[in-house]
């Protein structure tokens, strides 16, 4: 866990997580989409976490799915992975996603 936050406040420090972006016009690729929002340190930890749902082993998608309930409704992002993980093979995953899910819609 450890290794992830020094990760984080890295990417956090290079992205200059100054919590804001100049307004202007969007780019042609951006049409239509929604913003993400300014790179914050929760929303650096709720992609990593959530890149961890999607990819990572039984484990670490566990203690992703706990880290998001924790942060409670700042997770709000993190719903769309957690929802296919509800009816994962794994009881153990499944049941930390309906705890996560129901965590950060309170």
């Amino acid at each position: 866990m450890q290794r992830r936050t020094c990760l984080v406040v890295a990417l956090a420090l290079m992205a200059g997580c100054s919590g804001t972006k100049a307004a202007g016009k969007k780019s042609r690729g951006q049409a239509g989409k929604r913003p993400k929002g300014p790179k914050t340190m929760g929303n650096l930890l709720v992609e990593g976490y959530v890149a961890d749902l999607k990819n990572g082993s039984a484990e670490s998608r566990i203690t992703a799915a706990n880290e998001l309930a924790a942060m409670g409704s700042a997770a709000k992002a993190a719903l769309p992975a957690l929802g296919p993980l509800t009816t994962h093979a794994d009881a153990k995953v499944s049941t930390a996603a309906k705890k996560a899910i129901a965590a950060i819609k309170k």
